[in-house]
């Protein structure tokens, strides 16, 4: 608008009368429980959509505010019962995952090399014909499983397995092993569910085993605020051990800096020193677990707190007094995650943890260590059967209790011929940057031979994207549906995630992708397949899967999700409190007690009285797992010292200056997503190796100084930080950044877009990125490791070396060696049930002939 001296008035006056009426609007959103938001211009109200966020594994509930057909904020959902109207850092950036400069929005043809970045625009005509044809050879060669997925973090509510139960195919891999499968494996054969959800509101006593529950664990914003509430209501004292000084162990009362995969035996110790001094629930034990307290009080006294004190660094005389205190305080929960899970025997580590909340009687009580609570959704119909011929790489016959897979072993097993590929296909993760033997991966993804054909659906240019074959871009999650449902909360909840605005550019919905290949391949319907897929879009997917759910209809069905974003709504959020309460105005309470509610078809039967039970196949807690013996493991909770830590007298392994590496997560970022998304990197763009400064003035080295870290399989040059704040013996860095993509990850905003972007361009980019600090990845030089049991991947196992940078060496250099990684995989090998270190690992295990290992 040209600036002549009546627009000048004309404008004076809107200002004039805008700024009258600001502080009434601003008055009226400081009084407003959020679900309102209004333009900085025109004071007009903004258009709000829910949603359910999927920057990270939470799902929290959000809104989107629109404005002009763009997203301008996002904040919580203040109708959700898990996170009560708050996003976390994370969650607020969700924007820039749809408004990313470097985001690609049509679909990509490889045209060099792969991994040579020369990339052609095609259209999706031209690339579904491409995957159908491919798809048809393997399918009329009857090879099914030679097609093969890849996903990681996959929320579509069953998409990925449909589109492989279609093409008969069972090749199926997820990316749990990488993640926290020990955890669930400890957990299921204990008591059922795969996951607890403790009442940390209630609470009067939190045991915290390695999990950095207020800023990157499993449903960190809940619980941040459950916990929060726990402490300042309940004065309830929270103890942590863990490695490293998180910001959870740094808001805890009391901080353990704990040798890595010791876990296990101070949680035993801990229950030695409550049955010997008679503070166990014997009436609990005896009545609700499988294993008699006289019994188990015999078994654990071997446990000492000072052969506690011996592996794990914990003072016996803390070890005695917190268990003490713990068992002396009603009500009390435990609470785990990655930290005594990803080990070798992370399975084990997590039913000792189990041990303390079960003979305690803080099971399913008010305050205690509770189940956890989900609503579950049909498929639609009709459903695809699974594929008749069993896959190796999903099942594989040497870890038979792995039901998550063993994901981190898969391109050895590829390598080794295991399972032929013929078309590989890659949903949600980075497998060339997120798994431990990184360069495995890359140099089995670059094999043309191993590999023929490739498929991405990702958005983002990656270290994975730039060596497959073709990029066929999925839309942002604030752009497509899908079901949601997460334990995140005593109360139930189902969520929904929808479009709040039009995809961008040529992207498309990723089950409208595996629809439209679908109908490539089955044009006609003669192969059977199509049918599967006769949903009209996203929506109308939901709602088939939605229709059945009791009690949903009645409230308005899936056009109450679409207005509300979640169902049910148990209250209203109160201001004063931040608490969902009812129309009485008191906070909503909570169902406890659900396995003990009498039951004419349960399981349990206790003094002439059936209750439901638990979901184990007696409906007890199972201290003694039979499944875990059946493969000659240990089914009572136990303690492994690690055999690359710990000789077999339980002297140390570890040479002078040997170090134990470790890994851990920022409160903003997740493995792969963020690194490119600029307000988080903003906060952190860099990840220095975190060595205590007793360590470091032994080995010379100073804050800041350039350092290499060497293990058995290569080396990392990054530089260092020197802090109190971690075990002497632990090096740690974070497995975020590091990433070689990206204008914003890689901190050069000056560079030209590359030609896949589809974006404008972001002047706030080019203008303001001021940092040049990036990170330095450690997967390359972590050896594969799984826990014979659960699987897992042992990330907080390897045993490397920390010196000052050699001459030559310059910030950001790895090297690593695939013969050695190689060599590891075999070693780990040997620890699965059918290896030769199972039964020297197991000597008190008088198990019969171990079945042999099937394919199944």
């Amino acid at each position: 608008m040209k600036l002549t001296r009546r627009n000048f008035i004309k404008l004076g006056a809107a200002s004039g009368a805008a700024l009258a009426a600001a502080p009434r609007a601003l008055k009226a959103m400081e009084t407003e429980l959020g679900g309102k938001d209004f333009s900085a211009q025109t004071l007009a109200e903004r258009t709000s959509v829910p949603y359910t966020c999927l920057v990270c594994n939470i799902e929290d509930g959000g809104l989107a505010y629109i404005e002009d057909g763009r997203i301008v904020k996002l904040e919580g959902n203040p109708r959700h019962p898990s996170t009560r109207g708050r996003l976390c850092a994370k969650g607020n950036s969700g924007i820039w995952h749809v408004y990313d400069p470097d985001r690609i929005l049509y679909p990509l043809r490889r045209t060099g090399p792969r991994g040579s970045g020369q990339w052609k625009r095609v259209s999706w005509d031209e690339a579904l014909t491409e995957v159908a044809e491919r798809i048809k050879a393997v399918l009329d060669k009857g090879r099914l499983n030679e097609i093969m997925i890849k996903w990681g973090r996959e929320r579509t509510g069953g998409a990925s397995e449909r589109f492989m139960k279609t093409l008969g195919s069972n090749t199926m891999v997820n990316h749990t092993s990488i993640c926290e499968s020990s955890k669930k494996i400890g957990m299921e054969p204990t008591w059922g569910p795969d996951i607890e959800t403790p009442d940390f509101a209630k609470t009067k006593y939190i045991l915290n085993f390695g999990s950095n529950i207020l800023e990157a664990a499993y449903f960190h914003n809940p619980y941040s605020q459950r916990i929060s509430e726990g402490r300042a209501e309940n004065m309830a004292k929270l103890v942590t051990f863990d490695v490293r000084l998180s910001n959870t162990a740094g808001r805890s009362d009391e901080w353990f800096p704990i040798f890595p995969a010791t876990d296990g035996i101070v949680a035993l110790a801990m229950a030695n020193v409550i049955m010997q001094e008679g503070l166990a629930d014997k009436e609990y034990i005896n009545d609700w677990t499988n294993y008699p307290a006289d019994k188990l009080a015999a078994y654990l006294k071997q446990y000492t707190p000072e052969m506690a004190e011996k592996y794990s660094g914990v003072p016996a005389k803390h070890i005695r007094r917190i268990a003490i205190e713990f068992a002396s305080t009603k009500p009390a929960t435990t609470y785990t995650y990655r930290g005594p899970a990803k080990h070798l025997y992370g399975s084990y580590n997590e039913r000792c943890v189990m041990l303390l909340s079960i003979i305690t009687g803080n099971v399913e009580v008010k305050g205690g260590y509770c189940l956890p609570r989900g609503m579950g959704y049909d498929q639609p119909q009709p459903e695809p059967p699974k594929g008749k011929e069993p896959s190796y790489l999903s099942k594989p016959p040497d870890y038979p209790l792995a039901a998550y897979k063993v994901s981190q072993l898969v391109p050895f097993w590829i390598k080794e011929g295991k399972q032929k590929i013929s078309v590989y296909f890659s949903y949600m993760h980075c497998e060339a940057f997120s798994n431990p033997a990184r360069s495995v991966w890359r140099e089995m993804l670059l094999d043309e031979k191993l590999i023929p054909f490739s498929v991405t659906f990702s958005n983002q240019m990656n270290e994975t994207t730039n060596i497959m074959d073709l990029v066929l871009p999925d839309c942002a999650y604030l752009e497509r549906h899908d079901p949601e449902s997460m334990p995140s909360s005593l109360w139930p909840w189902l969520g929904i995630r929808q479009p709040v605005i039009k995809p961008l550019g040529e992207a498309v919905e990723y089950r409208e992708i595996l629809k439209r290949i679908i109908h490539k391949v089955d044009p006609d319907g003669k192969r059977g397949m199509k049918k599967y897929w006769d949903f009209k879009d996203g929506e109308d997917y939901l709602r088939r899967q939605f229709e059945n759910i009791p009690g949903l209809k009645e409230a308005g069905g899936y056009d109450f999700l679409k207005k509300n974003g979640v169902w049910p709504i148990y209250g209203k959020l109160d201001p004063a409190t931040g608490k969902i309460v009812g129309k009485d105005g008191e906070e909503i309470k909570a169902e406890y007690g659900l396995p003990y509610k009498e039951d004419p078809k349960g399981k349990v039967v206790i003094r002439g009285k059936r209750y439901r039970g638990f979901g184990t196949p007696d409906g007890k807690i199972n201290i003694y797992a039979p499944s875990y013996e059946k493969y000659g493991f240990n089914p009572l909770p136990v303690f492994k010292a690690h055999p690359w830590h710990w000789n077999k007298d339980g002297s140390s392994k570890l040479k002078n200056g040997e170090m134990i590496l470790t890994t851990f997560k920022w409160n903003v970022h997740t493995q792969t997503r963020t690194t490119n998304i600029k307000w988080l990197n903003e906060l952190v763009h860099s990840n220095p190796a975190w060595i205590n400064r007793a360590t470091a003035d032994k080995l010379g080295i100073k804050d800041g100084d350039l350092i290499r870290i060497t293990s058995p399989v290569g080396y990392m040059v990054t530089k260092a930080k020197v802090t109190e704040g971690i075990n002497p013996k632990v090096v740690a860095v974070s497995n975020t950044l590091g990433m070689k993509f990206g204008r914003i990850a890689t901190a050069k905003p000056k560079d030209s877009a590359p030609q896949w972007a589809g974006q404008t361009e972001d002047p706030d980019v080019a203008g303001n990125l001021w940092w040049k600090a990036t990170g330095v990845n450690p997967n390359d030089i972590i050896p594969v490791s799984a826990d014979p049991i659960g699987g897992s991947q042992g990330w907080y196992d390897t045993v490397v070396t920390v010196t000052s940078a050699q001459p030559g060496d310059k910030f950001g250099d790895i090297q690593a060696d695939n013969k050695k990684h190689y060599e590891f995989y075999k070693e780990t090998l040997r620890y699965a049930y059918t290896g030769d270190k199972h039964r020297e690992m197991h000597p008190e295990v008088k198990a019969a002939k171990l079945p042999p290992p099937e394919l199944k």
